[in-house]
């Protein structure tokens, strides 16, 4: 399990590199969403419990690095967006923020129901 959640920190680590990057968004959102059809295309296969749990680690993790990419490309394009300037009381980052947390939480979650 140690080697699966330095797996996923150094798939995050990379996820946030990749988003600071200046490719393209649109090509680099095509792309993590091909990644996630493919794993859970994967998925229906997979026999092995252990398997399994590491491929839907592979898969949020990509919806994670989208979200991040998502938000990048937001704040650049729209500076608005990171002020007060929103017609509704909601600050999309925090949420944002506050998402990623809550699903890194559920994956350790996860572990913890699937370990005992």
């Amino acid at each position: 399990m140690k080697v699966i959640y330095l797996s996923l920190v150094l798939l995050f680590i990379s996820a946030m590199v990749n988003a600071h990057g200046g490719k393209d968004p649109a090509a680099e959102v095509a792309k993590k969403r091909s990644y996630v059809l493919q794993y859970q295309k994967e998925y229906q296969s997979i026999s092995s419990q252990e398997e399994k749990i590491s491929n839907i680690k592979k898969q949020v993790s990509t919806l994670q690095s989208t979200i991040i990419l998502l938000r990048n490309s937001l704040i650049k394009e729209n500076s608005s967006i990171r002020s007060d300037l929103s017609k509704y009381d909601l600050n999309y980052f925090a949420v944002m923020k506050n998402s990623l947390s809550d699903m890194q939480t559920l994956l350790k979650q996860l572990d913890m129901a699937i370990e005992d």
